[in-house]
């Protein structure tokens, strides 16, 4: 089976839970499945909400909560596959009562594909995992089948914000972007992917990555009528 066949159950690589759970990680999944959304969900979703933003890696949810608080008017789809992350997350939403945030806590390669078409109106993967290794490159997440996917569900001119600290995988997402053709590299000078966008808050990956002497860069396509 091919690890990017969308419509069956995708190979996912890596353990999906780390350490032991707190007593208050393992309360917030409880509680916090009213916030897990379902396949079912989503014409519900895409059809009553005009603007929707898809962050597909959240982490502990930095950016996915500030942003979520800062803009109520904004309908927000978080996916993580890692039940420590989620739990985290989970604990921010249910502390400020957020409203407009479900969650999606698992392989985003398993719901993507049932988006309807031009539905979202932002995509945001940041630090995504850059597999180093030149033969697990197959493993990273912007692939030919990827962007066709995420083509076919981001509106007219929506975007789709990517950063990363790690060369390789700067590389390997201009080259994938530039091939499949159906997106604008968004920039006019190098100040543009070297300064984090407006919309998006600093995560404590980032932090960890400037404290390591590593450069994240920020990269933004925009989607173009074919």
């Amino acid at each position: 089976m091919n690890i990017y066949d969308f419509r069956s159950n995708p190979i996912f690589f890596g353990r999906r839970k780390g350490r032991k759970l707190s007593k208050s990680s393992q309360l917030a999944l409880k509680e916090g499945k009213r916030y897990f959304i379902q396949k079912k969900d989503l014409n519900n979703i895409t059809n009553s909400k005009k603007y929707i933003i898809l962050e597909i890696g959240f982490g502990d949810g930095d950016n996915l909560i500030n942003s979520a608080k800062t803009n109520p008017e904004i309908f927000y789809i978080g996916s993580d596959p890692f039940l420590n992350t989620t739990s985290k997350c989970l604990e921010k939403i249910i502390k400020y009562k957020i409203k407009n945030v479900v969650i999606w806590p698992d392989d985003v390669r398993k719901i993507i594909y049932l988006f309807p078409k031009n539905s979202i109106s932002k995509i945001k993967i940041l630090f995504p995992d850059p597999w180093p290794k030149k033969k697990h490159k197959s493993r990273r997440l912007i692939q030919d089948d990827f962007l066709e996917i995420i083509y076919s569900i981001i509106k007219p001119k929506g975007t789709i914000t990517i950063a990363t600290d790690h060369d390789e995988l700067k590389c390997w997402t201009l080259e994938k972007f530039q091939r499949y053709g159906k997106f604008e590299w968004i920039v006019k000078t190098c100040k543009d992917w070297e300064t984090r966008p407006a919309d998006c808050f600093q995560t404590k990956y980032e932090l960890k990555s400037i404290m390591q002497k590593r450069k994240p860069s920020w990269f933004i396509f925009q989607k173009i009528k074919i």
